[in-house]
């Protein structure tokens, strides 16, 4: 769909870094689409989904997280012990400037933050990209490695990232995307690959959310994608093809497409 001409501009909420999508056929009366990136990415992740939705008439806002990008900086000291359902703050400082409650597109540990977020504040609809699930739904924990935990983690080097991130896509998209990629928290390293957090289930509106699995996500396996779609009772896509980076590369677009159609559904557009 992105043929239209888009208009793009940035802005700063309480320190968070927003990049703003929307088109010259912008629909005032729809709810605003927030896009949370996950673990080791920023805003950048986004230029598939964002354009799709612009171009359909939503508004869009993807943010960075403090810490990465252009979001203010957070010293090491204090990085170090950031966690994922610190998130929750850098999405609240965004969609409290909304007039209406925002579709949240959550991806990885995004998934998990925009989880917590739905279990506090009211969303339009959610969508779980290869979501990190919270301990509620017990998975098997994945073993990797976190050397220090008074250091960042990572960026991986580029074997180790087209094995946790890129499966499915070509060695020149791995190759472009890795060096995107930026060091993260290891405590929300640890809570992403253990499942330390939990989620109010209760509260997350599962008639109004969709989430997808990657056949390929060895990160965010289907297995546990499908076990918490049964735990929210929401509509669940197992995508083949796909590895954890259900966002980038040729084949997501079409993806895009299906979803900001079930976004459409949701709101009866």
């Amino acid at each position: 769909m992105p043929s239209t001409t888009l208009d793009h501009a940035t802005y700063n909420a309480d320190g968070i870094h927003v990049e703003r999508f929307t088109s010259p056929d912008a629909m005032p009366d729809r709810p605003p689409v927030l896009c949370v990136h996950g673990g080791c990415h920023g805003a950048w992740c986004w230029d598939v989904y964002a354009p799709e939705f612009a171009a359909a008439g939503y508004d869009v806002h993807v943010l960075d997280w403090r810490g990465r990008g252009g979001s203010a900086a957070v010293p090491t000291e204090r990085f170090v012990k950031l966690s994922i359902a610190d998130v929750v703050d850098d999405i609240r400082a965004v969609a409290s400037r909304f007039d209406l409650p925002p579709v949240v597109v959550g991806h990885s540990m995004g998934g998990l933050a925009s989880q917590l977020y739905a279990a506090r504040y009211d969303v339009a609809a959610l969508v779980l990209l290869t979501p990190v699930v919270p301990a509620n739904v017990h998975p098997e924990p994945i073993e990797l490695p976190i050397a220090d935990f008074a250091a960042p983690w990572g960026p991986p080097p580029a074997e180790v990232a087209r094995q946790l991130f890129f499966q499915g896509l070509s060695d020149d998209e791995a190759r472009h995307y890795q060096a995107l990629l930026v060091p993260e928290s290891p405590k929300r390293v640890y809570e992403a690959t253990r499942w330390t957090l939990e989620v109010d289930a209760a509260r997350v509106p599962g008639g109004r959310t969709l989430l997808v699995s990657g056949e390929l996500d060895v990160l965010t396996p289907p297995g546990t994608g499908r076990a918490l779609a049964g735990l929210y009772g929401c509509e669940y896509w197992l995508e083949p093809g796909f590895g954890h980076n259900v966002l980038l590369g040729a084949a997501a677009q079409g993806l895009a497409r299906r979803v900001r159609g079930w976004v459409d559904r949701q709101l009866g557009v």
